[in-house]
């Protein structure tokens, strides 16, 4: 996971980058779980925490704009980038 780590770069946009990419891990997880069927109570609580995520890596994406931007799992396709 930090194989990639330039000494060069500044701290905080290193970490932001590595939780980035947590993010999006854990935002293809959540998708998989509402895509399996979930009862709609679970739904609505994986949607809420899907949200959550989203809300998180615009806000990296607004701190940090040099970073790349993917599309987040989950995220509709007619959605701005951040």
């Amino acid at each position: 996971m930090f194989d990639s780590y330039d000494s060069a770069e500044d701290p905080e946009l290193a970490q932001a980058r590595v939780f980035l990419a947590e993010l999006e891990k854990h935002a293809a997880t959540l998708v998989r779980r509402l895509q399996s069927g979930a009862t709609l109570d679970v739904r609505r609580s994986l949607d809420a925490e899907l949200a959550a995520v989203h809300r998180y890596a615009d806000r990296i994406h607004r701190r940090f704009p040099g970073i790349a931007v993917h599309p987040l799992p989950g995220t509709p396709s007619g959605s701005p980038p951040p």
